[in-house]
Parts: structure tokens; C-alpha cells; sequence
């Protein structure tokens, strides 16, 4: 029974660290909205931010972040360099595609998780996750539906590689849930900075763009993953995924809090669903447990 208990503990734990991070991770469209740079420079400098910010934790936890290193082997490397995939492909799609495109593409993380995670790891695929998997998409389908663009077929495809790369590092961290992954963000952020210096300006940042970059990469970004790393310890990837569409629902409603910008009522209607369905999945989740 205490065993149980801790069980329960945990994954009730699990549940709050992945809505931390899809909340922390919706805050970059209200954010990067305060920067006038260009995507490149703003995906230079949130990665070199993330890499300073996350230093010095790592030195004051080397010795653990060492193990962790040596313990997680190919598998940190993998993680690694699947989140800096992550970063360079979200700012490209942004820029080819509209943000409604893009948006729609990340519906299918769930989906594609939740498949490799049974493939690679196993993990059960119940009927009631496909379920609310298939009821959040229909939500996110409609919450988009008002604003859906045509074109964009080249940052629909990027945004594609976003998925791909998120869904794969879900399934590498949940693989190896038993060593801290800290060091693989840090790793990321140094791939994905080389990745865009060749097409960036550095120089040409302006005191008044700190604080929001800082706001955006040690803030949102190193904190976003850190609660999304801490989720995959505790709770199967497929739900973790799940519970990541909170921020599809979240990222226009604080546009529209601080910008004035009103979502239409299908994305409303549409935000309420998966709401819905995310809260439904982990209530189901926590009696299957209990039964």
C-alpha cells in the first residue's frame, strides 16, 4: 500500500511538471512578440542564453551531472541532439508557414509519442488515451479552423521535423528515466546556437531586447524543459505528450490577455475540447491505477 501511495505521489507529480512546462512553453508567442529581430538571431541568441543560464547549475551539481553523463551515454547524445532539431525547426516553420499551420502539425506529438513509445518502449496504449488522442485532435483541428491559411506546405513540413524530434526525445527521456537529462538541454542549446551563428548577427542585440531574451531562454525555454524532463520521470510518454497540447490551448489565450487579440470562438470551442480531453485522460489514467 505505501508503495502504492508513492506511486500515486509520483505520477500525480508527473501530471503537474508536464502542465508546468506546456504552460512555461506557451509563453514564447506573447515573448517573442516583444523582440524585433530576426528569426535567426532570436534563435542564436535563446540557445547561447539557455547554454550560459544552464552552467552554472551543472558545475554546482558536476558530480551528479557527470554520472548522469557517463550513465545516460548514446542516449543523452540522442536526446541532445533531438531537442536541438526541435529548436532550429520551430523557428524555421514559424517563419515559412503560419502560425495556425504550424500549430495544427504539433497536434500529431501526441499521436507519433504515444506510437514509438509502444514500438521502443513497450508502454501500453490503452483505448481510452486513443480516444481522448482522437478528441484532441478534433479540438485542435477546430480551434484552427478559423484561421487556417492555405499554402504553407514547406513550414507544414518543417514543423513536421519539430514533431518527429519532439516525439523521439520523449521516448529517449522516458527510456532512460532513470539518470537526470539536465545535461542534454545544455548540449542542445550549444548544437543549436552553432546550427544558427552562420546565419545570425549577434552584434547587433540592443539592451532593450535582454530582458526579454533572458525572459525567453533561461525563463520559458531552460524551464519549460527542465519540468518537461522531471514529467517523462514519472508518467509514460504518451500522456506527457498529451498533456503538451495544453500549450496549442494556452499560447493564443495569452495573446489575447496581453495583446488584446481575441481568439474567434472556434478556437475557444476548440481549446475548451482538448482541455477536456487531456483533464479526461489523466482521470481515467489515475483510476485505472486505483481500480
Amino acid at each position: 500500500m505505501k508503495t502504492h501511495g508513492l506511486s500515486q505521489s509520483s505520477a500525480a507529480l508527473g501530471v503537474l511538471c508536464a502542465v508546468g512546462a506546456a504552460t512555461m512553453f506557451s509563453t514564447a508567442g506573447v515573448i517573442v512578440r516583444r523582440l524585433d529581430m530576426p528569426a535567426w538571431d532570436v534563435s542564436f541568441w535563446r540557445s547561447a542564453l539557455l547554454v550560459a543560464a544552464l552552467l552554472p547549475l551543472l558545475v554546482w551539481q558536476r558530480r551528479g551531472a557527470l554520472i548522469d553523463a557517463r550513465n545516460a551515454g548514446v542516449a543523452l547524445v540522442a536526446s541532445a541532439v533531438l531537442l536541438a532539431g526541435s529548436f532550429v525547426a520551430f523557428i524555421l516553420a514559424l517563419g515559412l508557414a503560419p502560425v495556425a499551420n504550424v500549430l495544427l502539425m504539433f497536434g500529431a506529438t501526441p499521436f507519433i509519442t504515444a506510437l514509438l513509445a509502444r514500438l521502443f518502449l513497450g508502454e501500453p496504449l490503452h483505448v481510452h488515451t486513443i480516444v481522448t488522442m482522437l478528441t484532441a485532435l478534433i479540438g485542435l483541428s477546430i480551434s484552427v479552423a478559423g484561421s487556417l491559411k492555405a499554402g504553407g506546405l514547406a513550414g507544414m513540413a518543417v514543423a513536421g521535423i519539430v514533431v518527429l524530434c519532439m516525439s523521439g526525445n520523449y521516448v529517449v527521456v522516458r527510456h532512460r528515466r532513470d539518470v537526470g537529462m539536465a545535461p542534454a538541454i545544455w548540449l542542445a542549446g550549444v548544437i543549436s546556437a552553432l546550427v544558427a551563428l552562420p546565419f545570425a548577427r549577434p552584434e547587433a542585440i540592443t539592451w532593450s531586447q535582454l530582458p526579454w531574451l533572458l525572459a525567453l531562454s533561461p525563463g520559458q525555454l531552460a524551464g519549460g524543459l527542465l519540468l518537461y524532463m522531471a514529467s517523462l520521470r514519472r508518467i509514460p510518454a504518451g500522456r506527457a505528450a498529451l498533456l503538451g497540447l495544453l500549450e496549442l490551448v494556452l499560447g493564443p489565450l495569452w495573446v489575447w490577455l496581453f495583446d488584446g487579440e481575441k481568439p474567434d470562438d472556434l478556437t475557444l470551442i476548440g481549446g475548451a475540447i482538448v482541455i477536456g480531453a487531456a483533464a479526461a485522460n489523466v482521470w481515467l489514467d489515475s483510476r485505472r491505477a486505483t481500480g
